[in-house]
């Protein structure tokens, strides 16, 4: 058997680490995950998210509104907008409704803006700042026991190509025209509020003492008076004796 020189083994091994790093490149581009990997590596997508979240999933789940709750509160105090898509309501089946209505509440009291998407649809997958896609079998807001797959792709190029096929930025650009609605008119109500806080405020710290005061001083007032009447009627009763 032939011996190879050291040139030649220092060849090979450049070979195979150009061979490793376009695997490794492939693999940073699309990598999968099943039900068990997936749900680690995509709340750390979100917890890194810096403009907003995308979320397509046909059906929802009371078990997997729990899940998501911490990360969607931690979003929000981040300003960092979720947008769920789903099939609205009347599309479930009777006996899921409860609690696929519990769930939907669940994302909006986190901070989620919910947009149903009618005619059944199945697509299932993520959207992290435009720039990430999460995309395969798995419902993500619903899944639990079932055996799933899912790709992890970094790629604006299919990004774009994903959110033009389902017509996602004009879908977006109405969430975002609802989420300043309501920003909106929280920020109204939350000034009324702060108005009649304040109107109760003055009296009770104001007018409220004031009254009192007033009170008191005719009370007071009175009494003398009562006094001075009384003392004016005695004279009177002694001179005409």
């Amino acid at each position: 058997m032939l011996r190879q020189s050291p040139a030649y083994r220092q060849h090979l091994t450049n070979i195979q680490n150009e061979v490793d790093a376009k695997k490794l490149k492939q693999m940073q581009k699309g990598n999968l995950f099943n039900e068990k990997s997936f749900y680690q590596a995509f709340v750390k997508d979100m917890l890194a998210a810096k403009k907003e979240v995308v979320i397509y999933s046909p059906f929802v789940s009371k078990f997997r509104s729990e899940f998501f709750r911490r990360t969607l509160i931690e979003l929000r105090k981040r300003n960092i907008p979720v947008f769920i898509f789903t099939r609205p309501l009347e599309e479930h089946d009777y006996f899921m409704k409860a609690e696929i209505s519990c769930a939907l509440k669940d994302y909006e009291e986190s901070g989620a803006y919910i947009t149903y998407l009618p005619g059944f649809v199945h697509e299932k997958l993520a959207i992290i700042d435009r720039e990430i896609l999460w995309e395969g079998s798995l419902n993500i807001l619903s899944q639990r026991q079932s055996r799933e797959m899912m790709r992890r792709i970094s790629d604006e190029i299919l990004v774009q190509e994903t959110m033009s096929y389902l017509g996602l930025n004009k879908k977006l650009a109405e969430a975002y025209k609802f989420q300043y609605e309501r920003l909106y008119r929280n920020t109204a109500k939350n000034l009324e509020e702060n108005k009649l806080a304040k109107i109760k405020l003055f009296f009770s710290g104001v007018i409220v003492p004031f009254l009192a005061w007033w009170l008191f001083a005719v009370a007071k007032v009175l009494i003398v008076s009562l006094k001075g009447a009384k003392l004016v009627f005695g004279l009177i009763n002694f001179l005409y004796k």
